[in-house]
């Protein structure tokens, strides 16, 4: 059945690809245009059929992992939000973009910091001028700065009812010993509290690292691509060179497993983690797109381990294991919510188990036919807006700095073998490079 979906799914996206493009065996069904300044900024202009409406996606590529200097954690998702707060040119951010009915909103991760608009096309002069003096002229006052970072604390302590955050929390800061993935995207606890005695640093954070060189923007949707490319020339040019590389260290090899376990203060069933060290995302690395397919092989929701766990037994209450990767080597992570406490143990064995028959067998040559056209469909089915587009694209700019690696992604993907899928578990899930956290409800764990 699952072949038999995938092949009409196949079928219904070759009749409504762009002529031409599905002969040319391209995988990315829209024609674009790269509109690139002199300054270093870049723009893909991709026109789509949409309906008179249009997305328009700043990326800028800094989250977490540029969050480099000690005690300044949490800037990244500090600008996340004071970057609503207007310019002299337009101080009532939020007033224009209502009245002209568009839909706006941000959100920062570990590697990635992105500001996105949907709105009527006839809107997008009005957008890029927006959006062009904000990055360039956004201001704040002391004052205001110590009003945002208030919000940020408050949110950060919101947060902390959700178990989730502890365990990822210890996660990252028990597998790291160096690379700024140690700490979360909203930062360390002790960083944000002092956040409010930072605005001198937040002006040279942003001066560092909201530059043209290091933000890339995705327009896609229906809009005039000759308009459009004047209006970025004409609103984006001004903006001034500045950026400063971020002084990251690498992370040195994990020699031995590691472990540790989080109390949660709330009410929760156990949750159990465990993580290996990975690559950082590549199109053309074969061990590195491996690693993608070899977390849904091994972990997915057509594994064994799923079906035994969670379908058979109900031994969980939800398990996942896909690898996501990023851009520097980070976890390759598998999540399970535990039923009852006692079979925490068996759990933590069976995962470890799996790790150990994928370093030593191939895979069944079905799983991984299925599992590569699924990650090819889920992609191709993700287009089916302006704003789905720029997100489906958002992962690859972030890595490479533009969207022309897609095509090297899914031609490595296609040829990926039960082979490399092999040489991925035996060079990634290793028991050296293996962190595993346990969180319980600290009522539970104090037993």
């Amino acid at each position: 059945m699952r072949i038999f979906l995938s092949t009409m799914v196949g079928m219904i996206l070759l009749n409504v690809l762009p002529v031409g493009l599905a002969a040319e065996g391209k995988i990315f069904p829209f024609d674009y245009q790269l509109v690139q300044l002199e300054n270093g900024f870049k723009a893909y202009l991709i026109r789509t059929p949409a309906n008179g409406q249009i997305s328009y996606l700043t990326i800028v590529r800094a989250g977490a992992r540029e969050e480099w200097e000690a005690g300044r954690s949490g800037y990244a998702h500090f600008f996340e939000h004071i970057m609503f707060r207007g310019t002299e040119k337009y101080p009532n951010y939020d007033a224009i973009t209502t009245r002209i009915g568009a839909a706006r909103n941000a959100s920062t991760s570990l590697d990635v910091t992105q500001y996105y608009i949907t709105a009527a096309s006839d809107s997008l002069e009005q957008i890029v001028d927006l959006e062009s003096d904000r990055f360039m002229n956004l201001k704040y006052s002391e004052a205001a700065f110590r009003t945002e970072a208030g919000a940020i604390l408050g949110e950060f302590s919101q947060g902390r009812a959700n178990p989730y955050l502890y365990l990822a929390e210890k996660l990252q800061d028990t597998a790291f010993d160096e690379h700024t993935y140690k700490h979360l995207t909203m930062g360390f606890e002790k960083d944000v509290r002092n956040m409010p005695e930072g605005y001198d640093y937040s002006i040279s954070f942003r001066d560092r690292y909201y530059r043209p060189e290091n933000c890339v923007l995705l327009l896609s949707g229906d809009f005039d691509r000759a308009r459009a490319e004047q209006l970025i020339r004409k609103y984006y040019s001004p903006w001034k060179r500045g950026y400063v590389p971020p002084q990251i260290k690498p992370e040195p090899p994990q020699k031995a497993p590691r472990e540790a376990t989080v109390a949660f203060l709330g009410r929760t069933l156990p949750i159990l983690t465990v993580a290996w060290k990975g690559p950082a995302w590549s199109a053309t690395d074969k061990l590195a797109v491996a690693a993608e397919v070899l977390g849904r092989v091994a972990f997915g929701s057509n594994s064994d381990i799923y079906k035994r766990l969670l379908v058979q037994t109900q031994k969980v209450q939800s398990f996942s294991g896909a690898f996501s990767l990023n851009r520097d080597p980070n976890l390759l992570t598998v999540m399970a919510m535990v039923t009852d406490e006692h079979d925490l143990p068996m759990i933590k064995d069976e995962m470890e188990k799996t790790a150990r028959r994928l370093r030593s067998e191939l895979c069944d040559p079905r799983s991984l036919s299925e599992t590569k056209s699924a990650m090819k469909y889920e992609f191709l089915m993700g287009l089916e807006t302006p704003l789905a587009i720029n997100f489906a694209l958002r992962d690859i700019v972030v890595s490479t700095g533009g969207i022309e690696a897609v095509e090297d992604y899914y031609r490595t993907l296609e040829s990926i073998t039960a082979q490399d899928v092999k040489a991925a578990a035996a060079k990634f899930l290793m028991d050296t490079g293996r962190t595993t956290v346990t969180l319980q409800s600290a009522k539970e764990s104090n037993r």
